[in-house]
């Protein structure tokens, strides 16, 4: 059980702006969950490392949170602490290296590379994420992912280069949400303004003619070693509905989510779509989305 009066009594000594059931439907790209008993939003290193190492000596609940944009948050919220990165902002360059705090938004990380005719990292254009949720889950697409163009991360624990990051497909050691991303400091490419330009439009382009419009958190699944939206398009599950969600009839490995709609129809449908295409296929697809909250037996954060 968590202990708010010692909890809630720490933020207030730290000066760390918190607040108490907080609705989390507006932290998710999905616009569905409950609320969390608490969140979080250190605006500095020094209170992130006090605040996570507090949680852990209490033996807390808590997580790490970016734009929400791979979460499905429970309609039952999060009973422990949930830490914002949105206060962690901040952009520097020198040379080729761009230091950015967690929080950034991944476009503006971008953008600023792009007047800097720093580049590379074009193919993550339209991505609705925060710098340190790209690098937590290695975002990428077309070949190339984030964590290529990583020198080293700043986090709650320590100071860890690439190597030490343990990236791999959608994965990091910082995937688990516990492990606070601070600052990441990329090492890009001099590049041509325009050719730099171009390339933004081009794949921002590619992104939008191939995606959904809609509430979504882009692709439900991996596609690790089989294209997801393929494999359930062949068990003809394009347009499937339960409830509030249904599979989108453009690209088959996104979720949409109706205006009212509720998380459990959402992780049901997951569900759903998973036995379907183990039955149908034998592949076992797994969830490139995260969790937040109790989803019974199947689905735990």
């Amino acid at each position: 059980m968590l202990n708010c009066g010692v909890v809630s009594q720490f933020f207030k000594e730290q000066s760390i702006e918190f607040a108490e059931n907080f609705p989390l439907k507006g932290k998710s790209t999905y616009k569905t969950g409950g609320n969390a008993r608490f969140i979080a939003f250190p605006d500095n290193a020094e209170k992130v490392r006090v605040l996570t190492q507090k949680l852990l000596d209490l033996d807390e609940k808590y997580r790490i949170i970016g734009a929400g944009s791979n979460l499905l948050i429970a309609d039952s919220g999060y009973d422990g602490v949930v830490i914002s990165t949105e206060k962690l902002k901040g952009v520097t360059v020198k040379g080729k290296i761009v230091t950015c705090g967690a929080g950034e938004k991944l476009k503006d990380f971008l953008s600023v590379a792009h007047l800097n005719s720093l580049g590379g990292v074009e193919f993550l254009s339209g991505i609705p994420a925060t710098v340190g949720g790209a690098v937590a889950m290695n975002a990428g697409c077309f070949g190339k992912n984030a964590g290529d163009y990583v020198s080293y991360v700043s986090s709650a624990s320590g100071i860890y280069n690439s190597q030490d990051c343990r990236f791999g497909y959608r994965t990091s050691r910082f995937k688990d949400g516990k492990d606070c991303i601070i600052t990441v400091c990329f090492n890009l490419e001099n590049v041509e303004y325009d050719q730099s330009e171009s390339k933004m439009a081009y794949f921002l382009k590619l992104r939008r003619g191939k995606q959904p419009k809609g509430r979504s958190c882009g692709s439900v699944f991996k596609n690790d070693g089989y294209f997801a939206g393929r494999v359930i398009e062949s068990c003809n599950l394009k347009g499937f509905r339960i409830g509030t969600a249904k599979v989108s009839e453009k690209h088959a490995n996104f979720i949409l989510a109706d205006e009212n709609a509720k998380s459990a129809d959402i992780s049901r449908l997951i569900n759903y779509i998973k036995k379907t295409v183990k039955e149908k296929s034998g592949i076992l697809l797994e969830e490139e989305l995260e969790y937040l909250g109790d989803f019974g037996d199947e689905n735990q954060s």
